[in-house]
């Protein structure tokens, strides 16, 4: 009995591991193909092959640009390579393979081979450029070459309708772009070139974000000098000035402000240099004016010499909230400004991406009377030079806070003055100084010292850098200040003529002025 019981369960092992190795073996499919090449596309086609799968009968190659939630094309083939033909121009598209078995339980699953974009249309136009793009126009540009251009349209591409259709004179096609305005700002638009019927390439581009608030735009009114001097005491507080750039603006009878103004170069996408503006004689306001802002930006603020000629020389009692420059150039004057009169309490000074140059006795920012007060002065990410005096405020009462941050400095400060002057004032939450360097003093010999400040006030500087011919009072230096064992001339290009491009490969790669970095 035991060895019928024995050879009974030997029998039903044998039969279940038969019928468990058939569950586990089912049928055998094809390996997935795998990329022979790369894909390749030169033009409005894309080209696929692929290593052959043995047993394999045929192939089904797909193509899709959503990573095949939609298929826009697919073919079954005998070969391993296949050509998608009439596609879109730079376009990304995926492609993806499987090996056919002639038992169709038996064929691979999909292979993805990866993403291509197509070429761009074979073209003459020119993609624009953020410069060649504005808030309202763009600067449509080609290469001659073939049949003559003859037309510009602009579509816009959420809806294909066309909003703009512009015939090219001969002048255009000369000079090889057309600027194309009356387009609205943060729109994305395609352009269409044509020489006749036939479409010579396409290009897309979105306008740059239209400036907002009271716009007063002063472009289009040439051969009028005093029209900002004209201008300005007839705009509500808060406008927007836009000065067309390459013009010069003079001003030659004080202008009173007592509204918040903002002057800038407007957009011009054939010229690209800074409206200028002559000061004769400099702003000033109107006594007990309580203003928000003053700023000038990207224009370039002159004198015709520096006998008494300040952008700003503030003499009647007034407070105002900030006055910047923001992308200045600032040049030839007695001082930027200057708080000659009057109770003036102005919260915030800024100066910042500015080059500042040829400044005489009273400097960058003066409180040349007691009764004023610069709370917060912020000077970064600029350029300083030949500037006989920086920060003064020895007769004020002090300063909130002062920062200065990132700046070049070169032929700095005469006789016993200090970069940083505020006598035996004090400034309340400190002055704090940081990734500077400092060349030679005004005139190459000066002896220089780098701040005057009440007891009562904390200096933080770090990572700031003098070179060489720098010649220090021995008194009065910024804590921690480096050293740098080359010259002014060995560091920068040609700093007498206000090049300060780093040539010195040694040199530190965060310190001074971005611009030349």
């Amino acid at each position: 009995m035991r060895k019928i019981i024995f050879a009974l369960s030997v029998v039903a092992l044998t039969l279940a591991a038969c019928k468990k190795t058939e569950q586990l073996t089912g049928p055998d499919r094809l390996f997935r193909p795998v990329l022979k090449e790369d894909l390749t596309s030169d033009g409005n086609w894309i080209a696929v092959s692929w290593e052959p799968i043995k047993d394999a009968v045929s192939y089904t190659v797909e193509l899709s640009k959503d990573s095949f939630r939609t298929i826009l094309s697919s073919a079954t083939v005998d070969t391993t390579y296949y050509l998608f033909e009439n596609l879109k121009w730079e376009q990304l598209y995926q492609v993806q393979v499987k090996s056919n078995a002639q038992d169709t339980s038996k064929s691979s699953k999909f292979s993805n081979l990866g993403s291509i974009k197509t070429a761009r249309f074979p073209s003459i136009l020119n993609i624009p450029v953020s410069s060649e793009i504005s808030d309202n126009a763009v600067k449509v540009s080609w290469a001659n070459s073939g049949a003559a251009v003859t037309e510009v349209k602009i579509l816009k591409t959420s809806d294909s309708s066309v909003v703009k259709d512009v015939t090219l004179t001969s002048t255009d096609i000369s000079n090889m772009y057309r600027i194309v305005s009356g387009l609205k700002g943060t729109t994305d638009y395609i352009i269409f070139l044509y020489s006749g019927t036939t479409v010579r390439g396409w290009a897309n581009f979105t306008t740059k974000a239209a400036l907002s608030g009271n716009i007063i735009d002063l472009r289009d009114v040439d051969g009028r000098p005093s029209v900002l001097e004209d201008t300005l005491p007839v705009i509500p507080s808060g406008s927007i000035v836009l000065l067309k750039r390459g013009e010069v603006y003079t001003i030659t009878n004080t202008p009173l402000l007592d509204k918040s103004v903002t002057i800038l170069s407007g957009t011009d996408l054939l010229n690209p240099d800074q409206a200028t503006i002559n000061l004769s004689s400099n702003f000033d306001v109107v006594s007990g004016s309580a203003i928000d802002s003053v700023v000038f930006k990207d224009v370039t603020l002159t004198t015709p010499d520096y006998s008494s000629k300040y952008v700003m020389n503030i003499s009647q009692s007034c407070t105002i909230g900030k006055l910047g420059f923001e992308a200045c150039r600032v040049e030839i004057m007695r001082g930027v400004v200057r708080v000659k009169g009057g109770t003036v309490s102005i919260d915030n000074f800024v100066v910042d991406k500015c080059v500042v140059d040829s400044i005489s006795g009273y400097g960058v920012v003066n409180m040349d009377v007691s009764s004023a007060v610069v709370n917060n002065i912020s000077i970064t990410n600029s350029t300083i030079y030949k500037v006989e005096k920086f920060i003064v405020s020895t007769k004020s009462s002090g300063s909130t806070s002062v920062l200065v941050s990132n700046c070049t400095f070169n032929e700095m400060i005469t006789g016993s003055n200090a970069i940083i002057d505020y006598g035996s004032k004090n400034v309340t939450n400190g002055i704090t100084v940081t990734n500077c360097i400092f060349g030679v003093g005004k005139g190459g010999s000066t002896t220089l010292r780098d701040i005057k400040t009440g007891s009562g006030t904390s200096v933080n500087a770090s990572n700031n850098y003098r070179t060489s011919d720098y010649v220090s009072s021995g008194t009065n230096d910024f804590p921690n200040i480096i050293t740098y064992p080359k010259s002014s001339t060995q560091i920068w290009e040609d700093p007498t003529n206000g090049d300060f491009k780093i040539i010195d490969a040694s040199f530190p790669d965060n310190i001074g002025d971005p611009r030349w970095l």
